[in-house]
């Protein structure tokens, strides 16, 4: 059975994405077993490497991790046929010209915490005198098989689906406004500053069928599911 392979050890990213999988209409898709990099090497005795993010663009860190661990895993003697999926996303708010962007997961420094982050980001809002401002979050997935086969298969290339050396990348976007104001205890992240629907509720206000329905990795996993189907 082909596995999915997570490049990511963030368990609500993992269980996100499981939990599409596992409510997909296709039943090959419900069959595929999905497991984060960690779990992998925990099967393999060995820790998976660190794949350092030196990409300016969601687009490069996502190719860098799912080449970078599709080689590790094809090394130890993982099928060839199991497919790695990387992950890159990231808050882009206009008030900060874009940023944290590809730096969302350390704005407030290599070691920040969610907490030290949504800090910062309140922080940078306050020093522009702001309560809020318009902001995307976007999601980049790139995907591959662990084995070294090109895809054989064409697709109408556009900005949002396109192949990369030998990953599909996969873009999700989704709108929205952070505020200073926090609100919401669910999700991760930013999702208690990023304000849907004029303002009615957060993301941090969604159970996670809702999330799936409304986040910019949502767009990009069912985006995936229509495509996944090629690869297995």
């Amino acid at each position: 059975m082909t596995r999915l392979i997570l490049a990511s050890k963030n368990e609500h990213k993992i269980s996100e994405i499981a939990d599409m999988l596992g409510k997909s209409r296709h039943a090959k898709l419900r069959a595929v077993e999905v497991l984060g990099i960690g779990q992998a090497g925990e099967a393999l005795g060995e820790a998976p490497p660190e794949v350092e993010e030196t990409e300016d663009s969601f687009v490069g860190n996502a190719v860098l991790k799912a080449d970078g661990f599709a080689r590790w895993l094809r090394d130890k003697g993982v099928s060839p046929y199991d497919i790695v999926l990387a992950d890159d996303s990231g808050l882009c708010v206009d008030a900060f010209d874009g940023a944290p962007g590809v730096y969302s997961a350390r704005f407030a420094g290599p070691e920040a915490t969610d907490a030290d982050n949504n800090a910062k980001l309140v922080a940078e809002l306050q020093a522009r005198g702001l309560e809020g401002s318009p902001a995307g979050y976007v999601c980049m997935l790139a995907m591959r098989s662990v084995g070294t086969r090109p895809f054989d298969f064409t697709i109408p290339e556009s900005t949002t689906l396109f192949i990369r050396g030998n990953c599909l990348c996969i873009e999700g976007t989704c709108r929205g406004e952070v505020r200073i104001a926090r609100r919401g205890e669910g999700g991760f992240g930013y999702d208690p500053h990023f304000w849907i629907e004029d303002g009615a509720r957060t993301f941090a206000d969604l159970d996670p069928d809702q999330k799936a329905r409304r986040s910019h990795r949502g767009v990009a996993v069912r985006r995936l599911l229509s495509e996944l189907p090629l690869l297995l």
